[in-house]
């Protein structure tokens, strides 16, 4: 199919998807680029605002932004060795809930010639869409271009065994209702330990703590209400980053259990009690 054919009822023109889009380019490419942005031109794709190249010979300070730009980007064309870097910096705006279509420069070659099909098309803006599976439970910070990125926080939440830091204090943690759970104790025994329990997500939400089943769901590809749910919310708020930290009941009971066994902690123990009179 070329840009020039029509649907079956000769009505709409499909356009070439490359047209009005913006690029970023990592690797090596066959064909010289002054030919190729001369043809992306031709196409309707502006090289100067449009097209960011990922140089395989310049060499990018440590902490330099290294492409694709996050919201803005529709495609992202691999040549041959492409800049490793870049390709972190994808799966960040991935993991963000911005998903720019990966091609490769056959593909890329492919638009140019007008061969494609409507499966090949694109929006014009790339809307914020996270998909959450287990990964994300187990998601570390990635590091790139030499910069570790100290303000996005790896999951699962971690611990301290020694009791020296605590993971919880003054964080914004969503606790969704967990069945057999009395809620009203659980979330109290939160407070008591310095976190801020929290029935609903919010932009500010620090952790997530996930029921046992909910996360054993998500383990298996199954998304409960509580995953649907934060997806929706997250997607709809104005946050252009996903930085969560996720925590099991389990691990919460689990450190709570062994720190009452170091701190005398008599109003902690009480509610833990009626905790497990409940379940």
């Amino acid at each position: 199919m070329s840009s020039q054919q029509l649907d079956l009822f000769g009505q709409v023109e499909v356009e070439n998807p490359l047209k009005g889009k913006r690029l970023c380019l990592t690797g090596e490419f066959r064909m010289p680029q002054k030919e190729l942005y001369a043809k992306l031109k031709a196409l309707g794709v502006d090289p100067q605002k449009k097209i960011d190249r990922v140089s395989d010979t310049r060499v990018y300070k440590e902490g330099d932004a290294i492409p694709p730009v996050k919201e803005s980007t529709n495609f992202l064309v691999v040549g041959k060795n492409p800049n490793e870097d870049s390709l972190k910096r994808f799966a960040l705006n991935v993991h963000d809930g911005y998903h720019a279509k990966m091609i490769s420069e056959d593909k890329l070659y492919e638009y140019l010639t007008g061969q494609f099909t409507e499966e090949d098309m694109v929006p014009d803006v790339v809307e914020k869409c996270i998909n959450l599976d287990y990964s994300y439970y187990e998601w570390t910070a990635p590091v790139i271009n030499g910069k570790t990125y100290v303000t996005r926080v790896s999951s699962p939440l971690s611990y301290d065994p020694e009791f020296c830091i605590n993971p919880i204090s003054r964080k914004e943690i969503y606790v969704p209702a967990i069945p057999s759970v009395d809620m009203n104790v659980f979330r109290q025994i939160i407070g008591n330990l310095g976190g801020y329990a929290n029935a609903e997500f919010f932009d500010e939400t620090n952790i997530v703590m996930l029921s046992d089943s909910t996360l054993e769901k998500l383990k298996n590809g199954i998304k409960d209400e509580i995953i649907l749910g934060i997806e929706s919310r997250y997607n709809k708020s104005n946050s252009k980053i996903f930085n969560i930290q996720f925590t099991s009941e389990s691990d919460f009971i689990n450190w709570v259990r062994k720190r009452m066994e170091k701190f005398s902690d008599e109003s902690t123990k009480a509610l833990m009690k009626k905790y497990d009179m409940k379940k």
